[in-house]
């Protein structure tokens, strides 16, 4: 009879401990997904308004940073840094960043995706745009949530209305 009543009792325990493994979980990563996404709008106000030294400060000081963008691609953060100071940020509004998402991957990294339209258009009389699509991984390091590698690439958008 004892054993009978055992292995139900510890059965209800195995499930009431997994349910809040799970939430806990689900509440880690939501506050992962929160502060990455205030580092992720940080850098995008940053890169809109042209503010280089802040645009700058939101990537890991690392020599495995990796930038790929349809203009090149940079290694090491002293490459990147050196290519942004040469350069003019592009222009835009933070606004202009359009299904955000961000995902964590676990306690110290986390993907952000997201589209924004490109300074240049593709020929807006047949209905077509041209916009940024974009990948970034943030990693956790000792100064905060900073962006380890990015990958953006241009996609022409066809409107719904042609």
């Amino acid at each position: 009879m004892k054993r009978a009543l055992v292995l139900p009792i510890v059965a209800l325990l195995a499930t009431s401990n997994l349910t809040i493994v799970a939430t806990q979980s689900s509440r880690k990563s939501a506050d992962v997904e929160r502060s990455v996404r205030e580092v992720f709008d940080k850098w995008s106000t940053a890169q809109t308004r042209g503010d280089k030294k802040t645009y700058l400060d939101t990537f890991w000081n690392s020599p495995r940073l990796v930038i790929r963008v349809a203009s090149g691609e940079w290694r090491g953060a002293e490459a990147y840094r050196k290519r942004i100071e040469a350069a003019q940020l592009p222009p835009g509004s933070p606004s202009d960043y359009r299904q955000v998402e961000v995902v964590a991957l676990g306690p110290d990294a986390a993907v952000v995706t997201y589209e924004r339209p490109a300074p240049a258009q593709a020929d807006a009389a047949a209905g077509e745009a041209l916009i940024f699509r974009g990948t970034v991984v943030f990693t956790r390091t000792a100064d905060g949530w900073k962006i380890a590698a990015l990958h953006a690439h241009s996609v022409t958008e066809k409107s719904a209305q042609h």
